[in-house]
């Protein structure tokens, strides 16, 4: 759909903006490679290409005298620093002296900075052309692609008893340039479909224990043939089965895992007794969608009933016509999703239900946000490295899959909501996760520290792993390797054969969740380390060439999605992480050289110590020195971190540590990010609050695009489909279709059944997919693969209460012909 061709020119567009930013770095990348940085020999040794000597690891120290930094050992006392404070006694005095091993390296220099303020400024030009370009390149490709979104309305609050196809046809007719073609009227029935779709579920599970050729709606011969599947069970059972069975499997089927033949057989008949039940109640209308011939008659449907939220809420008609009402109700009246986004068993649920649990499930996500900083900052800085590492990626692996449940509790009119709702979940954590939490739990004087669990060491592993690991897990799929090289051999019938080779699983929402932590860490980094950007640049290269080849061979067919996760990630995300990106090289600059330490001078005297050279030196980390020579500078306890926002040398407290150079960076760089943040809450932020807030008094529809003067009908089985309520059930190859539609054209569904090839009723090759079918019931029209002009006698009763969704067909003349 649109949203995937967003992603993929995302990824292009911003590929060759962060290049470009890579191309202005260069010096900065010469600098902190040069000697004029850093002349310490340890940058020689790094790994991977010397790629880490391009950065702002200081690899020179020395050791040096501090007068009060006994009073701040806490800042020292780490894994990362405990090496590098140590204490002795001064032969002279007797008395006991802290000596600190820090970093000799220049702190920030204006020009250096300067170079990654021009960066940021054209991030910012790059983003703003980015998202007007991608704005237009939205447009165009809904252009060229026409779709029945395109000539649909959607009618999210209809009267529940407006059950008549005919009703809405002539209602809407008044608006269309044409006619109305389609009219689908989607019933409040989802516990009905839920309880069908389970048990397609449990006679797939009994099919694969009975013989293929068993009749399951002969009682008799499913008891028969249970009877001979449990003889033959037994029979073929090892010694070691027989142990199993008596110790590990009673344990999986507390979970409905490895069930007996009779436990599967018997919940078979009790879910069919329970739709039976079902199928006696009164369902009504839940949504309304309506198909019309041309573009401009939804144009003008939605521009008629572009009601306010008041308006809606209220039934009261303000702005809208009298003769915009349908049976005196002021319509909800949007654009449709495309037909296979559609989640037809949500409905039935109002905004604020929908709000309200998308409420309760992020606020779910930010508790398990917080519990994560809590055990990696325990684990990082209280334990050991390597238990980070564990805790990381289990987090890493586990609240995705936690997300995804909890995104499942929440109700989405389509699959573009749905993703946007998952996207902003996992954005969320893993921007917390790897960038953010990174620079929490990592102490201030290791930021620049040469050692693998410093800071940069650390973002440069994850750097790394995005642009190898990541893809190279997505392309092997052990789980569609395993479906295809071991399960699929083994499949019992076609169906099950066919879902083997349906493709590795993906969606859209995660796709621009590596999208936008790539550009993240880019951002948040690059003032220490500047290749970032060129490393940022080959990651969304190699994601794209990866998700493209994966797109078109390996993964399975999605939804058509709408570019609402794509809006909203350059809208919203793309335009933060600029803005979080100007605040981290703010206080980059601000905080440098990051060693808590200031010299004795004039302004700032010591009680200066003669003695230099100090025996015995014992360290925090409880090793010891012979000895130590310390520096003809001596320095006291400074608290560099503690600056306060905006991040400019005003802030910087009693204690001046910015030479001139720095101070003149840090004014210009602390003056911007503020700038921008208040341009972002002001101006983004600011301009969907004032949309939100007008929509309560005015409808906000407004026509996207050109109509493309095409005609619905002239497309049927190329573009143009039906809206036909379908089930898109997990462990299943096809979608169940759950309404009749033996009175349209079947070229107005999207898919066909490979089983049934042969089949010359085109009709009926879509029984065995369609739920109607699977329990009668009074209302039925003819049961499964009967033939089509069979018309039976419906009880009155029955047609005014409906059991499925109705769906109808206005074909217009020449289509007839």
């Amino acid at each position: 759909g649109t949203g995937m061709g967003m992603y993929f020119s995302t990824l292009s567009s911003m590929g060759v903006v962060l290049a470009l930013a890579g191309l202005i770095n260069i010096a900065n990348i010469l600098y902190y490679s040069s000697d004029e940085y850093d002349p310490g020999e340890g940058r020689d040794n790094f790994f991977l290409l010397n790629m880490l000597q391009f950065s702002a690891i200081c690899t020179d120290r020395e050791w040096v005298l501090c007068h009060d930094c006994d009073e701040n050992v806490r800042f020292w006392n780490s894994i990362f620093t405990n090496s590098n404070y140590g204490t002795a006694i001064d032969d002279e005095t007797g008395e006991k002296v802290v000596l600190i091993h820090r970093t000799t390296c220049l702190p920030a220099q204006f020009a250096q900075g300067m170079w990654n303020y021009g960066t940021l400024f054209l991030l910012v030009l790059s983003a703003s052309a980015f998202i007007w370009y991608l704005s237009k390149l939205e447009v165009r490709y809904d252009e060229q692609n026409s779709s029945p979104s395109d000539y649909t309305v959607m009618v999210k609050n209809p009267p529940k008893d407006a059950l008549d196809p005919d009703e809405w046809r002539d209602f809407f007719d008044k608006f269309s340039e044409k006619q109305v073609t389609l009219i689908t009227i989607a019933l409040d029935n989802q516990s009905l479909l839920v309880k069908l779709v389970q048990r397609r579920r449990l006679l797939k599970q009994l099919r694969a224990l009975i013989p293929e050729d068993t009749d399951v709606d002969d009682e008799e011969a499913v008891e028969n043939a249970l009877d001979e599947a449990r003889k033959r069970r037994l029979e073929e059972q090892s010694c070691f089965g027989k142990i199993l069975s008596y110790t590990f499997v009673p344990f999986l089927r507390l979970f409905g895992c490895a069930l007996s033949e009779k436990t599967i057989w018997k919940r078979i008949q009790s879910t069919t007794e329970e739709i039976k039940k079902l199928q006696q109640m009164e369902y009504y209308a839940a949504a309304v969608f309506v198909t019309f011939e041309t573009e401009q008659g939804q144009r003008t449907a939605l521009e008629g009933l572009n009601a306010s939220k008041i308006e809606i809420s209220r039934n009261k008609p303000m702005s809208i016509d009298a003769s915009a009402l349908f049976r005196g109700v002021v319509l909800d009246a949007v654009e449709a999703p495309e037909p296979n986004a559609v989640r037809w068993c949500d409905l039935n649920y109002t905004d604020f239900q929908m709000k309200l649990r998308e409420l309760l499930t992020f606020s779910i996500t930010i508790g398990l946000v917080a519990l994560s900083a809590f055990l990696l900052n325990k684990a990082r800085t209280g334990v050991s490295t390597i238990l980070y590492s564990v805790v990381l990626s289990t987090f890493n692996f586990i609240i995705p899959l936690v997300v995804r449940a909890l995104v499942a509790y929440e109700r989405h009119f389509d699959e573009g909501a749905t993703q946007a709702s998952l996207y902003i979940k996992i954005t969320f954590f893993r921007w917390v996760n790897t960038a953010i939490i990174t620079t929490w739990i990592t102490p201030f004087l290791a930021v620049l520290g040469e050692k693998n669990i410093d800071m940069i060491n650390t973002v440069n592993a994850l750097i790394l792993s995005e642009m190898f690991l990541s893809p190279l897990l997505r392309y092997f799929d052990l789980f569609s390797f395993l479906d295809r090289h071991y399960f699929a051999p083994r499949a019992k019938t076609q169906e099950e054969m066919f879902g083997c080779f349906s493709g590795g699983w993906y969606n859209l929402a995660e796709r621009f969740t590596d999208f936008t932590k790539v550009l993240l860490l880019c951002m948040f980094y690059s003032a220490f380390y500047p290749l970032i950007y060129f490393l940022g640049a080959l990651i969304l290269f190699i994601q794209y060439w990866m998700d493209k080849f994966l797109l078109l061979r390996s993964w399975q067919k999605a939804p058509l999605i709408n570019p609402n996760t794509a809006r909203f990630s350059r809208t919203y995300f793309t335009t933060a992480a600029l803005v979080l990106g100007a605040f981290s090289s703010a206080y980059a600059y601000a905080r440098s050289p990051y060693t808590n330490l200031c010299e004795c001078s004039e302004e700032n005297p010591c009680n200066e110590t003669n003695s230099r050279s100090f025996g015995n030196v014992q360290l925090l980390n409880g090793q010891s020195l012979d000895a130590v020579r310390a520096s003809e500078q001596e320095y006291f306890f400074c608290n560099q971190r503690d600056i306060d926002f905006p991040p400019i040398p005003i802030n910087q407290g009693s204690v001046q540590w910015m030479t001139q150079s720095q101070e003149t960076l840090s004014r210009i760089y602390g003056w911007t990010s503020l700038i921008l943040l208040i341009v972002y809450v002001a101006v983004v932020l600011g301009q969907s609050l004032i949309r939100s807030t007008f929509s309560f008094w005015k409808g906000m529809y407004k026509p996207r695009g050109t109509d493309q003067r095409k005609d619905f009908s002239s497309g049927v089985g190329l573009e143009s489909f039906a809206y036909i309520p379908q089930i898109d059930a997990p462990g299943f190859y096809l979608p169940f279709l759950a309404c009749s539609i033996d009175d349209i054209d079947v070229k107005l569904i999207d898919w066909k059944n490979p089983n049934r090839k042969g089949e010359e009723d085109l009709h009926r090759s879509y029984d065995d997919q369609n739920l109607i079918f699977d329990v009668p019931f009074d209302g039925m029209k003819r049961s499964r693969d009967e033939d089509i002009t069979v018309s039976r006698q419906i009880p009155p009763e029955a047609r005014l209460r409906p059991v499925f969704s109705i769906l109808k067909h206005y074909p217009p003349d020449w289509a007839n012909k």
